[in-house]
């Protein structure tokens, strides 16, 4: 019985120093990725997406509902830059998703779902509507807006579920423009720094686990030995 007390320790010392170095592992690639990213930001300190070209012949195109807060805690997500360009002037603007609805009912207009970016790919779902929006600029439920040939948007992200709308500034069909995403997280280099501490004190612990069940081993073995 009084062998069994040492044997169980060190079985958990082994099991133990296992998991805290998987641990450790995972997190110090997480935290060593964070801080690579962190040396792929623009002179801005956003990371940008390639531009893609989005088009329809409604008079609008609105995002399906964007979520913030709930998958992305706002303070690590930061701010959000859209930079869009057109042949001609178009309008952009960011808005609660409810009050761009509301907007749009009876306009004809196009919802872009599931957005892949690699490859690129969208999907339009069409609304029918003979309603004229008038100018989207003369609106005064926008969050952040743009207007141009070249309208470069930033936003501070905030809590909700949000649109972003590209239209003519005329408020005119046919719209068509090219959009490159970016975010700046601004946390991201210390998030890194600091997942990259922790996972190298997990895999320090677990060294250290390995060698007091080494020691633990090799006491047992002898005193095995000089007892037989």
């Amino acid at each position: 019985m009084q062998s069994e007390a040492p044997q169980k320790k060190s079985t958990g010392l082994l099991v133990g120093g296992w998991v805290a170095a998987l641990i450790g592992a995972i997190v110090l690639a997480a935290g060593g990725t964070g801080i690579w990213a962190d040396t792929q930001r623009d002179a801005n300190g956003y990371f940008s997406a390639n531009a893609h070209q989005y088009q329809s012949g409604t008079r609008a195109i609105a995002t399906e509902s964007i979520t913030v807060g709930s998958a992305v805690p706002t303070w690590l997500a930061g701010n959000v830059r859209l930079d869009v360009s057109g042949d001609k002037p178009v309008f952009v603007g960011i808005a609660r998703k409810a009050t761009v609805d509301a907007y749009l009912a009876g306009v004809a207009y196009a919802e872009a779902t599931n957005l892949e970016l690699d490859p690129f790919k969208v999907t339009y779902v069409n609304h029918a509507g003979a309603a004229d929006p008038g100018r989207p600029a003369d609106q005064l439920f926008w969050e952040a807006t743009s207007s141009g040939t070249t309208a470069p948007v930033t936003w501070k992200l905030r809590s909700g579920k949000w649109s972003i709308v590209v239209m003519n500034t005329d408020g005119s069909r046919d719209v068509s423009a090219s959009i490159a995403v970016g975010v700046k997280v601004p946390a991201i280099l210390w998030a890194g720094i600091g997942l990259a501490a922790f996972g190298g004190a997990l895999l320090a612990a677990a060294g250290l686990m390995f060698r007091t069940r080494s020691r633990s081993y090799r006491r047992a073995k002898t005193a095995a030995a000089l007892a037989g």
